[in-house]
C-alpha cells in the first residue's frame, strides 16, 4: 500500500496534500508531502479520545489513547493548515497540544436530495413494518448501530410514549444485540438506506431522535433537518454549528428519561414551525460553501518552491514507523468491534484471555531486539 501512495504523489505531483483522520495511510502521505517540501492540509473528522476508551480493553485503554495521541499530536503540528468540523473538537485538539490554529470547516448538505418532496406514504407504511396506524407518531433514528450511538436509550422514551413508533435505519455489528430490547409493535430495523430511500425515510418521518453524544458534527442531523424533520436528540456540543433549541427541535440532558420525554412532547406541540426552521437553516449549508471554503485554503497554502527533498522528510518517516509498530502492539489486539452480549469461543487459543497480550509482548520484545542489533 504505502508503494502504491507513494507512486500515486510521484506520478501525480500535486501542488497540496489533503490528509483526513490520523490512519497509517494518511500519515503516509504526510511524510512523504513533507520530503518533497509540498504543502499540508489536514482535516481531523473523528473524535477517537472517545472512542478508543469504549472499544479497547480497559487495561490498556489509557496507554493506547496516550499513542494515538501522540501521534495526532506530532503530525497535526507539521501541517500548514489544520481543519475539523466544530469548534469544540478544535478546542479538543488544541488542549491535546496543537500548537497552530485549527479552524473550523463548515461542512455540507445536499439540500436537493435531503429534500420534505421526498415524504412518501409508500415509505411510511414500509417504515412501520405492518404496523402503520394514522394516528401514530412515526420517529427516525439513523446511523451505524454500535455502542456508543447508545440506541438502547430509545427504548426509554417509547415506553413513555405508546402512540410513537420508532425506524431505525442503519446497519453495524451491534444489530443482535440491540433488537431484542425494543418492543416489535414499536420499533423496526429498517437496514441500510441511501440515495433516494435515505432521503424519504428521513422525510417520511414526523421527528429525527438521536441518543449519541459522541459526535464530532453529526451529519445526520443537517440530513434530517435538511428533510423538514425536528430534531429531538441528547444535549451534545456537535450540534453548536448549526442547531438552536428551541428553534430546529429540542435537545435532552444525557440519560435523562424524563428531560428527553419532555423534549419530544415539546416538539410534538410545535411541530409546524420546527419544520419550517429546519429546511430554512438547512438551506444555509450548502455543499458548495464548504467547497469554496476549503478551495480557498488550498490557494492560500499553496507555494511556488521548486519541489527539492527535505532531509525532515526522513524523521517524518522514523515517527510514523516507531508510532505504527506501538499502535499495532498496543492497540490493534485489544479492540473489540462491538460489545456483544456473549461471544462464544470455537478454540482453545481465543478461550485463554491472556493470548493477545503475550503475543503483543513478544512481539514487543523481537521488535526491540532488532532495533538494538541494528544501533
Amino acid at each position: 500500500m504505502q508503494y502504491g501512495i507513494l507512486k500515486a504523489i510521484l506520478d501525480f505531483k500535486p501542488d497540496v496534500v489533503h490528509c483526513v483522520e490520523h490512519s497509517p495511510a494518511a500519515t503516509f502521505c504526510a511524510s512523504v508531502a513533507i520530503c518533497l517540501n509540498i504543502p499540508i492540509v489536514w482535516s481531523s473528522h473523528t473524535n477517537l479520545d472517545y472512542y478508543i476508551p469504549l472499544y479497547i480493553k480497559p487495561f490498556i485503554a489509557p496507554f493506547s489513547l496516550s499513542i494515538y495521541q501522540r501521534l495526532r499530536r506530532t503530525f497535526l503540528n507539521w501541517a500548514d493548515f489544520n481543519l475539523t468540523v466544530s469548534s469544540d473538537f478544535a478546542n479538543l485538539l488544541i488542549e491535546n497540544g496543537i500548537k497552530q490554529e485549527v479552524h473550523v470547516w463548515r461542512t455540507g448538505v445536499d439540500s436537493k436530495l435531503f429534500n420534505p418532496t421526498y415524504r412518501s406514504q409508500e415509505m411510511r407504511c414500509r417504515m412501520f413494518n405492518g404496523h402503520y396506524s394514522p394516528d401514530k407518531i412515526l420517529l427516525v433514528s439513523v446511523g451505524r448501530l454500535s455502542p456508543e450511538k447508545n440506541f438502547e436509550f430509545l427504548v426509554e422514551i417509547l415506553k413513555n410514549f405508546p402512540q410513537a413508533f420508532l425506524c431505525i435505519v442503519g446497519g453495524g455489528p451491534y444489530i443482535e444485540h440491540l433488537k431484542p430490547l425494543f418492543p416489535e409493535k414499536q420499533a423496526h430495523f429498517i437496514g441500510f438506506l441511501q440515495g433516494a430511500e435515505l432521503a424519504s425515510a428521513y422525510a417520511s418521518a414526523d421527528y429525527f431522535v438521536y441518543a449519541s453524544v459522541s459526535e464530532t458534527f453529526g451529519q445526520v442531523y443537517l440530513e434530517a433537518m435538511s428533510s423538514g424533520i425536528p430534531i429531538v436528540a441528547a444535549e451534545g456540543k456537535q450540534m453548536k454549528e448549526f442547531f438552536k433549541d428551541g428553534v430546529h427541535g429540542y435537545t435532552w440532558r444525557p440519560n435523562d428519561v424524563e428531560d428527553a420525554c419532555q423534549a419530544l412532547q415539546k416538539a410534538i406541540n410545535k411541530r409546524k414551525v420546527l419544520v419550517y426552521n429546519c429546511r430554512q437553516n438547512a438551506l444555509n449549508h450548502s455543499w458548495n460553501s464548504a467547497a469554496n471554503q476549503v478551495e480557498d485554503v488550498y490557494f492560500k497554502v499553496k507555494n511556488d518552491k521548486k519541489k527539492k527533498f527535505n532531509l525532515k522528510g526522513i524523521y517524518c518517516f522514523l515517527n510514523w514507523f516507531v508510532l505504527q509498530i506501538m499502535i499495532l502492539l498496543f492497540m490493534v489486539p485489544f479492540m473489540n468491534v462491538a460489545k456483544p452480549v456473549k461471544k462464544p469461543s470455537n478454540s482453545k487459543l481465543n478461550s485463554l484471555p491472556s493470548f493477545k497480550f503475550c503475543i503483543s509482548l513478544l512481539s514487543l520484545v523481537a521488535f526491540l531486539g532488532i532495533f538494538i542489533s541494528f544501533c
